[in-house]
């Protein structure tokens, strides 16, 4: 970690790596009657675990930005100030997007004749993310989901934050069984609680990396948190929270120049991806059979993504954060 500005280099390489992965398991994996290969369409499987690496990488960040401005529930309404301008406008772009190419796609010859343009109360319910709170709506892009979780995760943790500040040990106590109570609630997994031990994972670190929890108190959570998450999201996904630590701890300023651009892209690339890139997969899968061909649709699919990633980003993704600096 760098002690003048509280960044872990690699953290925004693990970003691009995450979004590289998620992009290559949609277009792979989820591309109908494109790839038969079985060993190449569990390999490619994995890539959707990109999504764990984001929860763990949450888990750590937020908390560090939270100790870092002495966050406290008078802050409350600037810390979600800030969430909404960094997150949100890269977001309402790529919904409109996502409107603009279901709408379209009705129009392109060989697609499925299904009409899956969305109902204004569909659109409506993206901008509070509210389509899984209601029957009959789905995500116009199969990432979104996500972007509720991290949504439910900022709201559930500037409250609770405070508590885990506390020198008082009953009330991190509290903060902790907390989260991981929401993981035994039953909830879906397009909610925050059933991913709550997860973020837990990360926020021990952090907690510990900053001093504001000791050694002793750091092990003995992991040690009760690890069978936990065992047991309520498996073998994999405990692997993938733990692996992640390590590297983040024992690689902290590792980064290349490659994985510090996708990085740096990584929200809009997984806000585009397989809306654009996917469409594009989608459509030449039909056209060309080839293994080669294949190889070669992916890959463009993955460049012509991460141009589009580029370009949001620069326009609209990047202001956004800068704005958000300004907001203090």
């Amino acid at each position: 970690m760098d002690k003048k500005t509280d960044q872990i280099a690699i953290i925004n390489s693990l970003r691009g790596i995450a979004a590289t992965a998620v992009c290559f398991y949609h277009f792979v994996c989820t591309t109908i009657d494109f790839v038969d290969n079985q060993f190449v369409l569990d390999i490619f499987h994995f890539g959707q675990k990109g999504v764990q690496l984001f929860f763990i990488i949450s888990g750590i960040v937020i908390p560090l930005s939270l100790i870092k401005s002495e966050y406290s529930l008078m802050r409350w309404k600037n810390f979600m100030l800030k969430r909404f301008i960094r997150i949100e406008p890269p977001y309402l772009v790529a919904v409109a997007i996502g409107i603009f190419y279901l709408i379209i796609r009705n129009y392109i010859p060989g697609t499925v004749a299904n009409d899956l343009t969305p109902s204004f109360a569909t659109i409506l319910m993206h901008i509070g993310y509210l389509i899984p709170f209601f029957d009959g709506h789905e995500w116009i892009s199969p990432v979104f989901w996500t972007l509720a979780v991290e949504f439910q995760y900022y709201l559930a943790l500037s409250i609770l934050f405070p508590l885990v500040l506390s020198s008082k040990i009953a009330f991190r106590i509290l903060f902790y069984f907390a989260f991981i109570g929401g993981g035994f609630l039953g909830l879906s997994d397009g909610l925050f609680p059933h991913w709550a031990p997860y973020f837990l994972a990360g926020i021990l670190y952090i907690l510990w990396l900053k001093g504001k929890i000791g050694t002793f108190e750091f092990w003995i959570m992991n040690a009760f948190l690890a069978p936990i998450l065992y047991y309520l999201l498996g073998g994999v996904d405990l692997g993938i929270a733990v692996i992640t630590l390590l590297i983040i701890h024992y690689f902290a300023n590792a980064q290349t120049n490659a994985t510090l651009f996708l990085g740096k892209i990584s929200y809009s690339l997984y806000l585009l991806h397989a809306m654009i890139g996917g469409a594009f997969v989608n459509y030449l899968s039909h056209l060309y059979t080839a293994p080669y061909q294949k190889v070669l649709i992916v890959l463009l699919g993955f460049t012509i993504s991460v141009v589009a990633a580029y370009v949001l980003y620069r326009l609209i993704e990047k202001p956004s954060h800068a704005y958000a600096k300004r907001k203090g």
